[in-house]
């Protein structure tokens, strides 16, 4: 059963998500997107922010030989196997169920280059859809506060803004499409490298999802039942 929250945290929750749902729909069928950068592994485009001083990333990629309902397994928190493709990834761990489809996650990340990106987490409330009819998935991502995971001591608390990943058949395969913007708060460094780390994290992430489901002794369970995608773990 979910935890119970005050009625403040259902209605800020609440807004919260229907602005970064409008938000990210919006960017998705936007005119303005730029090609970044084009590898086999899947496509980066970047758009100026309207409404922050950074760009906002869009990648789209594909994933063979694969179902939806597998990658879902892949990438889910409550997953098997996060843990074992991730290498940015420094763990995760649900907060507070707040509804059937929709968590508060604490997502935790590494230090990388040489300790110039210290350890980072974001806290962000996430809400998953899935459709019966073709078996695609989505989950909707945007920074709150939650008074069950305070702030960690020598961990930068950095802002996820309204994030999207999509997941849909294609063929006998899945087409990622992924929405992204953050801040991470790098102090004295100067802003085009800011800008350029950006989509080079964006591009590790999914190069090692797409390298761990090429794997062929990757099996995967699809009787793990996982937070907005339970009643779709047998389908598609």
């Amino acid at each position: 059963m979910p935890a119970t929250e005050s009625p403040d945290y259902h209605t800020a929750y609440d807004v919260a998500m229907q602005n970064a749902e409008n938000r990210v729909f919006h960017l998705l069928h936007s005119l303005e997107w730029q090609l970044h950068t084009e590898k086999k592994m899947g496509s980066i485009w970047n758009m100026r922010c309207n409404l922050m001083d950074n760009y906002i990333f869009r990648y789209e990629g594909r994933i063979p030989n694969r179902t939806c309902a597998e990658v879902s397994a892949m990438i889910h928190p409550q997953g098997l196997h996060r843990n074992k493709w991730d290498s940015q990834s420094a763990g995760t761990c649900i907060v507070e169920e707040i509804s059937h489809d929709t968590s508060v996650i604490l997502h935790k990340t590494k230090g990388r280059m040489m300790g110039l990106i210290s350890p980072r987490e974001t806290l962000d409330l996430c809400r998953f859809a899935y459709d019966p009819v073709d078996g695609s998935r989505s989950v909707v991502m945007v920074s709150v506060e939650n008074e069950k995971s305070p702030k960690t001591a020598g961990v930068v608390r950095a802002l996820t803004y309204p994030t999207l990943l999509m997941l849909n058949p294609l063929g006998e395969d899945v087409k990622i499409t992924s929405i992204i913007q953050g801040e991470m708060y790098l102090q004295g460094v100067p802003q085009p490298i800011i800008d350029s780390l950006m989509p080079k994290g964006i591009a590790s992430f999914f190069e090692d999802l797409i390298k761990y489901a090429a794997k062929d002794d990757t099996k995967v369970s699809l009787n793990h039942n996982l937070i907005g995608w339970c009643g779709a773990h047998l389908e598609n």
